[in-house]
């Protein structure tokens, strides 16, 4: 194997692993925001919760 070709295939090797990077990061990306979204449902329910339950003790008193 000459010296070329050598450094070619070692060019490829590292354009795949860079490929396989972009798309594994990709994959968290998108995890990530799922989860962010699903904790904002979550926030967004406990404080709607929270606004009702002080209404309903507003009007008990």
């Amino acid at each position: 194997m000459g010296m070329k070709d050598k450094f070619q295939d070692q060019a490829e090797q590292w354009q795949q692993q860079g490929k396989e990077r972009a798309h594994e990061g990709r994959e968290k990306a998108g995890q990530r925001s799922s989860q962010q979204r699903e904790r904002g449902r979550q926030t967004t329910d406990d404080t709607h919760d929270e606004m009702e339950d002080r209404l309903n003790q507003d009007y008990d008193r």
